[in-house]
């Protein structure tokens, strides 16, 4: 049975790369306009580069609870690990590239989450599978909400 779930997800949004990569990484952004409300976030440290915060979510009727550290690479592509909680083990990277569409110049965001399916409990991998899909779905169209509706503007502060 499989042991590690991944679900890729992809979605453009019309703003420029920098606002979108800014927005991404803007954990006290996330957390004062609420950009996801299924979601709690704290932030415990924060360097320019790298993050330690805890995320909470219900998952298939579970409340999880896990500690991230994010790294942001030099690119702007954001890694979030679990080191501590109910995913611990599991990832979140997140890339982006400019792109248009529709003639209209934004940016394309490609998201990779990796879960660990609880021990013995392998057969869970297509429930969960698709229930990931379904979140992180409804969490991308959150931020391009936030994007191209709202108007976030970076902050130029605003780092991981």
């Amino acid at each position: 049975m499989a042991r590690t779930v991944e679900v890729k997800h992809q979605i453009w949004i019309q703003a420029p790369l920098p606002a979108v990569r800014s927005q991404f990484a803007d954990l006290y952004h996330h957390i004062e306009t609420n950009v996801h409300p299924k979601l709690k976030f704290e932030v415990l440290a924060q360097e320019p580069n790298r993050a330690r915060f805890t995320q909470e979510v219900k998952l298939l009727g579970i409340k999880q609870r896990d500690l991230f550290e994010r790294t942001i690479d030099a690119d702007g592509s954001i890694h979030d690990v679990s080191i501590e909680g109910f995913n611990k083990g599991g990832s979140l990277d997140f890339a982006f590239n400019p792109s248009a569409a529709g003639g209209k110049e934004g940016t394309e965001v490609d998201i990779t989450i990796r879960l660990q399916t609880p021990p013995l409990m392998g057969w869970l991998a297509p429930l969960l599978r698709s229930q990931v899909l379904k979140e992180v779905t409804a969490a991308a169209l959150e931020d391009k909400y936030d994007l191209e509706q709202r108007g976030y503007r970076p902050k130029e502060t605003a780092t991981a």
